[in-house]
């Protein structure tokens, strides 16, 4: 993925939250109890705080509707349903018992209640529309997880709306109600119960969203992980393919070994904060200049730094790119070592030829190059002097007619024996060399 499509995702991942950003005092509401769950599972408690807050709150404005309409009358009906209030509201402090305690105890109030408001005014005046805004919440407050339970209240709800279809055709003997107030009734529970469904879609919609966002998120921080650890192709390989075994013969490849002289009696006087400060000032200013020259760091290992050119991928030329690197390698030390105002200096080997390169293990990936070329490269920076590039005869060769060395002769390697070296000095005034 793309540097501007993962911005894109950032900007409206940051739209989307900010839009479905609760008000302050809703948000309140929606926390008490949920503390020390798990992110997904408060979302949900939320949802089951906020139904219920709700529904406390509609039962207001019945109430009043009872008292201006018939005080005396309906006097039965307000002692009867006016704990609900605080029945409902209490709904939150349920949820220390348990992830479900609060919705069991939501669910359960709801149908008795439903089915009494029922029975007192029977089916007229349209309170047995509440059952279907409550079957459509039982999945959120219960969870997708939890789908045998949300059909059972489902189920439980369908029956109560079909007995009072047939059973509560009209109010109880001793309610005594004109048909205006069961139209008031009815319009009101109507109006309600159009406004929980639009709740309860709202949250379902919202969490499926936030579960998109943070689904986004997670991946967007996989990709970038991945691709710092592994070369961008490597990385590709490894995700649309699904394997974690990467092993390629590169048939030419040139290797860069770059070590820091005299880093351990430097570090020795220094603090943690100031080594970690150091190595990261100058891998940073490497890395910048590999990715200049287009080149592949492969690892660090204590104030080691490997390069490689012409992996994974191919490139042309690779191996004059690569003394391009370790030229401007010790330029770029130079410039350190005025900033810092003490020398920072390295060695600094190349060999070229063929590799093999690779992903290590199933655990904590790491791509690694082995061969023959590798331990030469290496073993021309740690037979290296400090702020000379040194190379092998073979890669000298290759690079005569543009770059400029210096024979020092020959020296012994443990494994090879005498091999002659040369030190890269330069390029050449009459030669034209891209990396």
């Amino acid at each position: 993925m793309a540097q501007n499509e993962f911005d894109f995702i950032a900007r409206n991942g940051r739209k989307l939250r900010s839009f479905w950003r609760l008000p302050n005092a809703v948000w309140w509401v929606a926390r008490i109890g949920t503390a020390g769950y798990p992110p997904r599972v408060r979302r949900r408690l939320a949802v089951t705080n906020i139904i219920a807050a709700m529904v406390s709150l509609m039962t207001i404005p019945y109430i009043v509707i009872y008292a201006l309409y018939d005080w005396y009358g309906l006097l039965p009906a307000i002692i009867a349903f006016s704990p609900q209030i605080a029945l409902y509201a209490v709904t939150p402090f349920f949820h220390r018992f348990g992830q479900t305690s609060a919705a069991l105890y939501l669910c359960t109030i709801w149908l008795i209640f439903g089915i009494g408001y029922c029975m007192f005014f029977g089916r007229e005046s349209g309170l047995h529309f509440y059952f279907l805004p409550g079957a459509a919440a039982s999945m959120l407050v219960f969870g997708p997880e939890r789908l045998i339970l949300s059909a059972c209240v489902t189920i439980v709800a369908i029956i109560a709306f079909l007995i009072t279809e047939v059973m509560f055709v009209a109010p109880l003997d001793f309610i005594r109600v004109e048909p205006v107030f069961l139209n008031t009734l009815y319009y009101l529970t109507v109006s309600f119960a159009f406004l929980l469904i639009f709740t309860t879609s709202y949250f379902a919609f919202k969490e499926a969203s936030q579960a998109e966002m943070a689904l986004e998120s997670e991946h967007e921080f996989s990709e970038r992980l991945l691709q710092n650890i592994l070369p961008q192709a490597v990385a590709t390989r490894l995700r649309d393919h699904r394997t974690q075994l990467v092993a390629d013969q590169i048939p030419s490849a040139t290797i860069l070994f770059a070590d820091i002289v005299d880093f351990t009696p430097r570090a020795a006087r220094w603090e943690p904060q100031q080594v970690i400060a150091f190595l990261s000032r100058v891998f940073s200013q490497f890395d910048a200049i590999a990715s200049a020259h287009g080149l592949e760091k492969i690892k660090t290992i204590g104030d080691a730094y490997m390069v490689a050119g012409g992996l994974p991928e191919a490139k042309p030329d690779h191996e004059a790119a690569v003394a391009l690197m370790a030229l401007d390698l010790l330029a770029c030390c130079r410039r350190i070592s005025e900033q810092v105002g003490e020398p920072v200096e390295v060695r600094i080997g190349l060999d070229t030829g063929p590799v093999v390169a690779g992903v290590i293990g199933p655990n904590k990936l790491l791509y690694d190059v082995w061969g023959d070329t590798v331990n030469t490269a290496a073993h021309m920076e740690s037979h290296g002097v400090a702020s000379r590039i040194q190379v092998a005869d073979c890669l000298k060769q290759r690079l005569e007619d543009r770059f400029e060395f210096e024979l020092r002769g020959d020296i012994d390697v443990k494994g090879k024996g005498a091999m002659r070296v040369w030190f890269l000095t330069g390029v050449r005034q009459d030669a034209v060399v891209g990396a």
